[in-house]
């Protein structure tokens, strides 16, 4: 991933109001997300959603503050716990 922030679409983009969409249709009602974003994928310091729009991350959680989104020693260490057991709570996105 590119090291710097990229928005090529309007926001939210095509892609991640039909997922908005989708998700509105389907979910449990647990109160409504806070953004109107959809992640695709995580890399260091920065974070890109369905449509390519690339942003810095500022919302990362606590289990990237210290390495980033997908530092590679601890995705091999979570490769091994996720073989285990994975367990997951609703967040502020998709």
């Amino acid at each position: 991933m590119e090291k710097k922030p990229l928005i090529h679409t309007e926001l939210p983009g095509p892609r991640t109001q039909e997922f908005l969409e989708k998700n509105k249709q389907y979910r449990y009602p647990q109160g409504p997300f806070t953004f109107d974003f959809v992640a695709e994928r995580a890399e260091g310091a920065f974070i890109e959603d369905v449509d390519g729009n690339r942003f810095l991350d500022f919302m990362g959680g606590i289990a990237v503050l210290s390495t980033g989104s997908c530092h590679p020693r601890v995705v091999r260490v979570g490769e091994g716990q996720l073989k285990r057991f994975i367990h997951g709570g609703p967040t502020l996105f998709l």
